[in-house]
């Protein structure tokens, strides 16, 4: 028996945290035989990106339970079963430190569903639950909230048993969580951020062996440290302290990655800035005469519209441009026939492919998103979150070569570039941050750029 579960909690340092929400689904390898599902009243703050994450607010919690008052039924529920989850040490070690807040001792056996997936599954783009669910058809709801999350955990779960010949999964669960656990990694990861930014290990000699960046430092830290695989096992084996910086947006997290990669050349992040990480790409084909069309490709000398480090990647981001802005299936796969393409009999295709749309019309609405990954001035900046407060964080981009980065309060700072310039980090330019600023035009709201004069 299976007790398939997500957990949504404060965010905050490592051992401060408390659960907001749970989800348990009770299940006995067919069915789910059982349930349950609560918000939870943590007793203490939520942070602002857990809120914006999960759409859970402080007032939703507030006549909530509390943990202690759903402690038994979460005992109930879960007895005799084993615990699964999609990254379950996370869950698990939320659970133990609410049971040991009550002076009692929680302790289950495990199966990681991340774990599996990587061994069953080989070949995945991404193994983060709503990307590797996308990937396999799985539908999500209610994304980053504990019934949504648990219930897509049970499927995939369920997709896992099946691809499992060997039987893997049932002859070993996880192991036992340690009753003490090893100080060394506790000490390694106590009050890492669950925020985005960037993580250094350093080695006894005080040298960066290893820099990644996060959405979530903490999760991602952790996942490293409970991995078993042979580089991660060996990261961990020469990490002796952890410095972290927090960056307030993903996106500057990633272009200051590849920045300090490039400079700093760890130890294990082998071959990272030897070359390029963005290898598979989208190009735009047009044609006056005939039918403009995306298609994935590799080095060629025309710029690229989007780009990926896998072809998995490239090609789903491909259907699903496909899919949204209704082009043709059959345009786009060099496929010719005298019958409608699937799109067209679901409504994503405007009817190029039986003329129901005209050449020119659908030319013109190709090129107008081809267009829109193309700088949109000389001198721009991309804008996102800072790290707290009214703060924002940029990226700038001058005669159209990204120059570097950096943090602003007030709106007058960056009406210049003079101004920009005494407050910004330069950087240098790769060819992998080029095809990151790409990618998040793409899906740039209007307000985040900002043009300068």
């Amino acid at each position: 028996m299976y007790a398939i579960l997500d957990i949504e909690a404060t965010g905050g340092k490592v051992g401060e945290e408390s659960i907001i929400e749970i989800a348990i689904y009770k299940y006995d390898g067919e069915n789910i035989v059982d349930q349950f599902i609560s918000l939870v009243n943590p007793q203490s703050r939520i942070d602002p990106f857990v809120q914006k994450l999960t759409k859970i607010t402080e007032k939703m919690v507030k006549t909530a339970p509390k943990f202690h008052e759903i402690a038994k039924r979460i005992v109930d529920i879960t007895d005799g079963c084993t615990l699964v989850g999609h990254n379950v040490t996370f869950d698990y070690r939320m659970l133990i430190q609410e049971f040991n807040r009550l002076g009692y001792q929680y302790e289950k056996d495990w199966i990681d569903t991340f774990e599996y997936a990587e061994t069953l599954i080989p070949g995945m783009p991404s193994y983060s639950l709503g990307k590797l669910c996308t990937s396999l058809g799985i539908i999500v709801t209610n994304r980053h909230r504990a019934s949504g999350d648990a219930l897509a955990t049970v499927a995939l779960f369920k997709m896992l048993l099946d691809k499992d010949n060997n039987k893997i999964i049932t002859k070993k669960s996880g192991l036992k969580y340690p009753k003490k656990a090893n100080s060394k990694y506790d000490k390694l990861l106590a009050g890492l951020p669950n925020k985005p930014g960037l993580f250094y290990l350093y080695n006894e000699e005080k040298e960066i062996i290893y820099i990644g960046k996060s959405i979530n430092i903490a999760q991602t830290v952790g996942k490293i440290f409970t991995s078993k695989t042979l580089r991660n096992n060996n990261i961990k084996r020469y990490t002796k302290s952890i410095k972290v910086e927090l960056t307030g947006s993903n996106l500057l997290a990633s272009v200051k990655e590849i920045n300090e990669i490039n400079r700093i050349k760890p130890t294990f992040n082998p071959g990272v800035y030897k070359r390029s990480l963005y290898q598979h790409n989208i190009y735009f084909r047009e044609n006056k005469h005939t039918l403009s069309k995306f298609e994935v490709g590799k080095n060629r000398k025309s710029t690229p519209f989007l780009s990926f480090q896998t072809k998995q990647e490239a090609d789903k981001a491909l259907e699903n441009i496909i899919t949204d802005y209704h082009l043709c299936q059959q345009v786009n796969q060099g496929i010719k026939s005298d019958e409608s393409c699937f799109g067209y009999t679901v409504g994503t295709c405007n009817g190029i492919c039986i003329g129901k749309e005209s050449i020119q019309d659908y030319n013109k609405r190709i090129k107008e998103i081809a267009v829109k990954t193309k700088f949109p001035a000389n001198n721009f900046l991309i804008v996102s979150r800072g790290r707290k407060g009214i703060e924002k964080s940029f990226i700038c981009i001058e005669n159209n070569e990204f120059i570097g980065y950096g943090y602003y309060e007030f709106h007058h700072q960056i009406k210049s570039m003079d101004l920009i310039k005494k407050i910004i980090t330069k950087a240098e330019e790769t060819k992998d941050i080029k095809s990151i600023i790409r990618n998040y035009l793409f899906k740039a709201k209007e307000k985040q750029i900002i043009k300068i004069k």
